[in-house]
C-alpha cells in the first residue's frame, strides 16, 4: 500500500468524518472507497458506472429497451 496525504477544508472533513463514523469505518478507508468507486473497475468502461442511473418509470422498460433507446418501431 502506498501513503499519500491529502488536504481537505473543515467542511469536508466534517462530511467525510461523520460519513465514515456511521459507516463504522476509519476516514481513511471511506476515503479509499469514495476512490475505488469513482475510478472505472479494470473489468468495466467508464460508462458502466451509469448504468441503473435513468429510469423511465416504465416497470417494463428492460422488455422494450430497443424502443426506448431508439424510439418507437413503426
Amino acid at each position: 500500500m502506498i501513503r499519500t496525504q491529502i488536504s481537505l477544508d473543515e467542511r469536508e472533513y466534517a462530511a467525510a468524518k461523520a460519513e465514515a463514523k456511521a459507516l463504522g469505518v476509519p476516514v481513511a478507508e471511506f476515503v479509499r472507497r469514495a476512490i475505488r468507486e469513482a475510478l472505472p473497475s479494470d473489468d468495466q468502461g467508464r460508462w458502466m458506472k451509469f448504468a441503473g442511473l435513468v429510469e423511465t418509470g416504465n416497470p417494463r422498460s428492460s422488455q422494450s429497451i430497443d424502443e426506448i433507446v431508439y424510439g418507437q418501431k413503426d
